[in-house]
């Protein structure tokens, strides 16, 4: 593969990702399902994707090539992610593939594979699984050994069963709330009605029908949640709630219309959830220090990992901790599934409302107050890890955490400079006690940054 080729193609532990037409190919999916297949070996796995205009292609180059390894395949069609890893364990399926970009634009599109615990993949397997790509040892299964394909429907009867026993349903039910939530034409779309049935809630639906046109980028974050923001306050409805194109990133409108940064999902659940099962939790190096405020007043430990699905939640199931999530609004517990789950975050929200009788706008105020500024900077894959090995002459003289690019502690706040793991990008995010300071830290890191580039 170029050099130009490469500019766009991300690969991690738990897949590949990219542009489509430019890295994304059926050419290298077919690639990289048959090197996931022939790690499997064969029995069951698990297919689903989210509603992207390139996810039927995809989803063919997906088929074809778990098939031809003797796999057989269980196909959710479009099915936010979250369930899928669900049903791997229910299903005692080997594995899944979920096709989807989660929080990119609508150009991008990925291949995200889950081993049999439900879990995006550890170092290891993810590692064989590159080592069987690169290699291109897949296994060819003759014809009377070829897989088959199943549709499966009727699943979500058992995720929404299953997610109503463990929540508080009889007080969500009670309280008789009426949400907005956008699912931005995703997989949620539609899907999230289910949830709203399941727990009593009235559901005021927001770009809720599957068709993959984004009005907006999938990602959950305030600046695009002006819409959600209008109809909460006009419907009157008790919150509002934005999701990303697979379910797994929450970001919350409080009742008064206020958007809510994504860093505020993790330490809202946290601070009740930890009330009620003490014990660890496990973020990234990027997550707000509210997280730790909330944590560390209930005298728990909080672990700290590299930013990523994989890497948070092999960390939650080593530490034995009863939480992990990331600043994205991303949330698992380990209870529950091992899992980052839009639908669990957004049920935990309404639990919380439900027994406390506090509005949303009530839960912030008693969470600490933080500034937080995020800002991403273009950089060739080529050079995006030398550049933030590089950072660290700008903090000489700070003691500096290097578990996944630079972090530097301030007395009042932080800064982390790191290689982003789905895009061509170095992200940076500072954050202090000051707006101000918080700005200033992040304009010069930046310059320093983009001089680089």
């Amino acid at each position: 593969m170029g050099l130009s080729r490469m500019k766009l193609l991300k690969i991690s532990l738990s897949g590949v990702r990219g542009i489509v037409g430019e890295t994304i190919t059926p050419e290298l999916v077919l690639d990289f399902a048959c090197a996931f297949g022939t790690y499997l070996g064969s029995g069951k796995v698990l297919v689903a994707r989210d509603t992207r205009l390139s996810g039927p292609m995809l989803h063919a180059a997906t088929l074809s090539a778990l098939v031809s390894t003797g796999c057989d395949v269980l196909d959710l069609g479009v099915c936010p992610t979250p369930i899928a890893q669900y049903l791997v364990r229910e299903t005692g399926a080997r594995g899944a593939v979920s096709i989807t970009a989660g929080h990119n634009n609508a150009n991008w599109n990925a291949l995200t594979f889950i081993n049999q615990d439900g879990t995006y993949l550890n170092e290891f397997q993810g590692g064989e699984i590159l080592d069987i790509y690169h290699l291109e040892r897949f296994h060819k299964a003759p014809v009377t050994r070829l897989g088959r394909t199943k549709s499966l429907t009727g699943y979500l009867d058992a995720y929404f069963k299953s997610l109503a026993a463990f929540l508080d349903e009889d007080a969500i039910r009670k309280a008789g709330f009426t949400i907005v939530v956008d699912s931005c034409n995703g997989a949620g779309a539609g899907v999230v009605d289910r949830m709203c049935e399941s727990l009593g809630c009235t559901l005021v639906p927001v770009n809720n029908t599957p068709t993959g046109f984004f009005p907006h980028d999938p990602e959950p974050r305030p600046r695009n949640a002006g819409e959600v923001s209008s109809i909460t306050k006009l419907a009157g409805a008790s919150a509002g709630f934005l999701l990303s194109s697979d379910v797994g990133r929450i970001s919350i409108v409080a009742e008064n219309g206020e958007t809510l940064s994504e860093e505020y999902a993790l330490p809202l659940i946290a601070d009740y959830y930890l009330d009620k099962h003490p014990g660890p939790l496990v973020t990234n190096q990027s997550t707000s220090r509210m997280i730790e405020d909330v944590v560390d007043r209930r005298g728990q430990p909080i672990v700290r990992a590299k930013v990523g699905q994989s890497h948070i939640i092999q960390a939650m199931l080593a530490e034995e901790a009863e939480m992990a999530g990331e600043g994205s609004g991303s949330v698992a517990v380990r209870r529950f599934q091992p899992a980052f789950d839009g639908f669990l975050a957004m049920g935990l929200i309404l639990e919380i409302m439900a027994v406390t009788g506090k509005k949303v706008s009530e839960l912030v105020q008693m969470l600490p107050k933080y500034h937080i500024v995020k800002e991403k900077i273009y950089c060739p894959p080529s050079r995006v890890h030398s550049v933030v090995a590089e950072t660290k002459r700008y903090f000489a003289g700070s003691p500096m955490c290097l578990i996944d690019g630079v972090r530097v502690e301030r007395a009042d706040g932080w800064i982390h400079v790191r290689a982003s793991t789905t895009e061509p990008m170095i992200r940076i995010i500072s954050e202090s006690k000051s707006k101000d300071k918080a700005q200033e830290e992040m304009d010069n890191i930046s310059s320093f940054v983009s001089q680089l580039v």
